[in-house]
Order: structure tokens, then sequence, then C-alpha cells
């Protein structure tokens, strides 16, 4: 499978926690953005492949207009050959979509809605910077399935600052609640160069002890089990059938292709980075230069480490003899010893040629990954 990412880097304010390549208060840039954005989309050398998958992320693609963001997936689809079953994902905050933008998203294509919901108490979005209320939250899940939208996403996050065990418990359970086909439950990462981590390293951020994040990871895992959904992937859980293709792309190491700013893109064994800022992006579309901002050619084995890397996040794990199929290297063998030392320590366990977090190891994955990448 293939998939294409498409970046819309603005919002309406950048939160605490983020460290994604998104920006606040540039909206004279927005519609000569949108201009470039067709412009390399146009200009990809791609043209004609079959994609499987079309993921709009930010930042906050709905910050854009309904109307331009169905003019960039239609050029999408004139561009390339999306598939006909195409899964076509478009991330939206609660506090940005009004009915007539969900309703012009679906009947041009889009298909799924990622609400980036976080939580459902009040203080808590507040102090994570978010726009929204938990009110927004049910009134744009309203909003969506009016629309026609029958698969939908909500995020939350856990170990935030000053969270307790019941208020995660109260969120999950009102996520539950609105049905969605679909809940991605992460916990809070402290990234450099964002507010909270200053916060933190200023020793002005109260955050739950590990015991308590791990008591909310089980307690996400139980109450999801009993709604129906199954754990597909560390932080992700789906009704069957709903399991999120476009991640599973990335999660297999297979191919995708991104335009925007600081949009990634991984094709024919190459990997790349699109520059950052959207003046700058802007810029070099207009001059004609080159986007690419960093890039790397993966091979051997550290190809296959990587590819051990994100398969493992997910529950059903990795097969070892589809990967040596695929790489032409005697995988099985050569990390054979640290296979045996991860089941020792209770992380991994191995059925036939299959190898697969224990439900200690879903809280180590990093350091699993460590220990095929130090191989």
């Amino acid at each position: 499978m293939q998939g294409i990412y498409v970046h819309i880097p603005f919002c309406h304010r950048k939160c605490g926690y983020c460290d994604f390549n998104s920006y606040a208060g540039l909206d004279t840039l927005v519609e000569p953005f949108v201009d470039a954005l067709h412009r390399e989309i146009e200009q990809s050398p791609y043209a004609g492949e079959r994609f499987d998958t079309v993921f709009f992320g930010g930042g906050t693609p709905t910050y854009l207009s309904g109307e331009a963001l169905a003019s960039i997936l239609e050029h999408l689809t004139c561009r390339f050959a999306i598939a006909p079953n195409a899964e076509i994902t478009c991330e939206a905050n609660p506090g940005s979509v009004s009915l007539a933008q969900l309703r012009l998203l679906r009947q041009a294509g889009f298909n799924r809605l990622s609400f980036g919901v976080q939580s459902f108490h009040l203080d808590e979005l507040q102090r994570m910077d978010r726009i929204h209320t938990p009110a927004e939250v049910l009134q744009s899940v309203a909003w969506a399935r009016e629309a026609g939208f029958e698969n939908l996403n909500l995020d939350l996050i856990f170990a935030l600052p000053q969270q307790t065990l019941e208020r995660w418990e109260a969120s999950v359970r009102q996520a539950i609640a609105l049905q969605p086909e679909h809940l991605s439950l992460y916990a809070l990462m402290l990234e450099p160069n964002t507010r909270f981590y200053h916060l933190y390293q200023k020793g002005q951020l109260r955050l739950p002890d590990e015991e308590v994040q791990v008591a909310m990871f089980r307690l996400a895992q139980q109450l999801t089990a009993e709604a129906g959904y199954h754990q597909y992937e560390i932080s992700n859980y789906a009704k069957p059938g709903y399991e999120c293709q476009h991640n599973m792309i990335y999660w297999r190491n297979e191919p995708y292709l991104g335009f925007g700013p600081g949009a990634v893109s991984y094709m024919e064994g190459r990997r790349w980075t699109n520059i950052k800022h959207p003046r700058e992006y802007i810029r070099r579309i207009h001059a004609g230069e080159p986007l690419e901002l960093e890039w790397e050619r993966l091979t051997g084995w550290d190809s296959v480490a990587e590819t051990l890397m994100l398969g493992l996040r997910m529950v059903d794990g990795v097969d070892l003899h589809a990967l040596e199929q695929r790489f032409g290297l005697p995988v099985h063998q050569h990390y054979a010893p640290v296979i045996a030392q991860l089941i020792a320590r209770g992380w991994l366990e191995q059925h036939g040629t299959t190898i697969r977090l224990t439900q200690e190891g879903l809280l180590w994955h990093s350091e699993v990954a460590l220990a095929f990448f130090e191989k």
C-alpha cells in the first residue's frame, strides 16, 4: 500500500505541548500557501501512481475553508490514481468546524474525520491552550454525523498536568459514549521547544507519576475492550474494520508521499523532508527551488531495524519470515540473541516466526526498539 500526506501548517493558537510544524497568526499566508501546495502537487514526479490513503494533517487542516480543502483533494485525485475505496482523512479541531464545512468535505470525498479532543475537562483544555470546550466536541461530532461521516476518530491525551486517574476515566467514558469508530489515546510527551517542556524544566509543571500513568494506560485498555474496541497499536483502538489504514502504512514502513511545509516522504527507499516554514516553502515554490530540507536513503539492516521498530508498535507484531522475503536478509538469525534477551525480560513473545510485544512490553516499546538498532 501507498499513502499521501498533506500538511496544513496553520493553527488558531499554538498549544503548550505541541512540537508539530504548526504556526499561529499567519493568516496572510493562507491563500499563497494553497496556491503553492497546488503547484507542488502539479510538479510531483509520481503523477499517475496508485495511492490507497490520503491524510490531511497539521496544524489544523480545518483552519482552511471547506472549498480550499476540497480543491486540494480534487487536485490530488486528478494527479494521482487514488484507489476507489481509499481512506481519505481530515484532521479537525472542535471549535474550528461548521456543519456547512463538514458537509462540503464529505461531498468532496473525505470519508474519515479525526477530531483533536484531548480532554473533556475545560480546565485541562485551558491548560493545554486548546481553543474548544467540551460542549463544542459534542456539537462537532453531531455535525460530523449529520454531514454523513461514518468513520470518526477522537484523540485524547493522558498524563496531563494535574490529571487524576478518575478524570482520565471520565474523559475516556465520555469519548466512548459518542460511539466513534476509532480512538487514539496517547500519553503526553514533553518535547523540547514547547511551553510544557520549559515549565517542566523549571519545576512548574506537575505531572502524574509513572505508576499513575501506567494505571491510565491499563484503564484505557480495559474501558475500550469493554466497549467493543480492539487495541491494534500501542495508542490506537478501533471497532472491527475501522483501523486507520493510513497510519498502518507508516507502521509497516510502506511508501508514502508528503506535500506541504515539513511534510515527509518515503518512496523507493529514499526519505526526504520539505522545508518547514510556510513562508520559505511558498518562496521556494515560486522561485522553482528544491523544497528538500534533508534526505536519506535507508538500505540493508537500517531498513530492517526501522521496520521492526515501527511494526512492533502494532499489537499483532512482526512476521520475521515476511521481513526476510522483503529485504532478502537473514533477519531471524541476525536478531536471535536480541529476541531471546527481550523474551527473557518479559517484553517480547514469539509465536512461530512472529514476534510481538507483551502487555508489559507495550510500556517499554522505545527500549525494545533501541535494542534492535544497537544490534
